[in-house]
């Protein structure tokens, strides 16, 4: 089973890649030196890559109204962001190791265990932002071919669309607004919707009485960063 090749239609072989000796040693060095780096760091670069990444999505989706691509797009960025900071702290101790050599290594991170937080910074270089792009799109391309469709019928679900136990017969166009909306959206959005069903003379005190209601009826949650949240509903 160890050699079975990770692509589907590769043959077996027994000429397989294998790691060396020394390939081996280093990744059981590195392993034994993750654990004396803790502590929190701040990644501006990476952070204005995952930005950057998010908006470009943002805008792709747009041109289509590809409201699945467009959702997935905040999840794949923070697994993404954990992914490139772990691979960096790895390139952090690798650097060391070659420097220092590995008990060398470890001394400098034990006397000074702030180190390893000016070196992470270090790391965020073009090359290695690079590879956040590669990333992302690989996890965004795998997730939207093999969950496409059930995250679509999720979306089409009147559970997903926060539908209140108190079902009413009658719909309206805050109905129909309600239904386009995200589960969170913001009050802006919620405007830019009635403004697309009811017309251009939709003022924003009207808004704010359409969010009132559905407050009351239940169907939202305020959050506290001013958006607001579709209650889903209970069987």
């Amino acid at each position: 089973v160890a050699k079975t090749p990770d692509n589907t239609f590769t043959p077996l072989s027994d000429n397989m890649y294998v790691m060396n000796e020394r390939q081996r040693d280093r990744i059981i060095q590195i392993a034994h030196l993750l654990p004396l780096m803790s502590g929190e760091v701040v990644l501006p670069k990476l952070e204005e890559k995952g930005r950057k990444w998010l908006e470009q999505i943002r805008l792709e989706t747009m041109k289509n109204d590809d409201k699945v691509k467009a959702r997935q797009r905040f999840r794949i960025c923070p697994t993404t962001m954990r992914m490139m900071t772990c691979i960096m702290l790895c390139k952090v101790l690798e650097t060391l190791i070659q420097k220092h050599g590995f008990q060398g290594a470890e001394t400098q991170l034990k006397q000074n265990p702030q180190l390893w937080k000016e070196l992470i910074v270090k790391m965020q270089t073009p090359t290695m932002l690079a590879v956040f792009d590669t990333l992302a799109d690989y996890q965004l391309e795998n997730a939207l071919y093999f969950f496409r469709s059930r995250i679509e019928d999720a979306f089409s679900s009147k559970n997903y669309s926060g539908q209140s136990p108190y079902d009413r017969s009658r719909r309206g166009r805050n109905d129909s607004i309600f239904e386009c909306l995200d589960v969170t959206f913001t009050f802006e959005q919620a405007q830019q919707q009635s403004v697309a069903i009811k017309g251009a003379n939709v003022t924003h005190e009207a808004v704010r009485q359409m969010l009132k209601n559905w407050k009351r009826q239940g169907l939202i949650n305020i959050l506290p960063n001013s958006r607001y949240q579709k209650v889903a509903s209970t069987v």
